[in-house]
């Protein structure tokens, strides 16, 4: 939790700073910030968000925040257990974790029990370890 937490962190302070250069663009003060297609801007941060955990887990297994606090994505199945993971299963596991985090992480509930694993981690056949 706390890795996520990092990483909402992170990623929420890259939306300000993607939002405020937008606003800058536009020539907009905050107070006129809603002027702004919500539709355009909300895909956008969508997209960077996801960019965000698919490059950092595809390419070593590890976001910033997981970096952080010593742990690591890997597979789970019987070609990738214990290896790091595809590329196929780092897209799964991105694209699972926006619906495990906007359900206010309900998505996360099964970590809680049994093996420990989410639902994004269950689907994708992942499992995060400590390194």
């Amino acid at each position: 939790l706390a890795s996520a937490g990092l990483d909402a962190a992170l990623m929420g302070g890259l939306a300000s700073v993607v939002f405020w250069i937008v606003l800058r663009w536009c020539d907009l003060p905050l107070d006129r910030a809603g002027v702004l297609p919500v539709a355009p801007v909300v895909a956008f941060l969508l997209i960077v968000g996801l960019g965000y955990l698919l490059m950092f887990t595809a390419a070593g297994g590890q976001t910033l925040g997981k970096m952080a606090f010593g742990i690591r994505v890997v597979g789970d199945d019987e070609t990738t257990a214990g290896r790091s993971i595809t590329v196929k299963q780092a897209v799964y596991r991105a694209l699972l974790t926006v619906p495990s985090v906007l359900f206010l992480g309900a998505g996360f509930v099964p970590a809680l029990v049994g093996d420990e694993r989410a639902l994004h981690d269950r689907l994708a056949h992942t499992r995060v370890v400590r390194v």
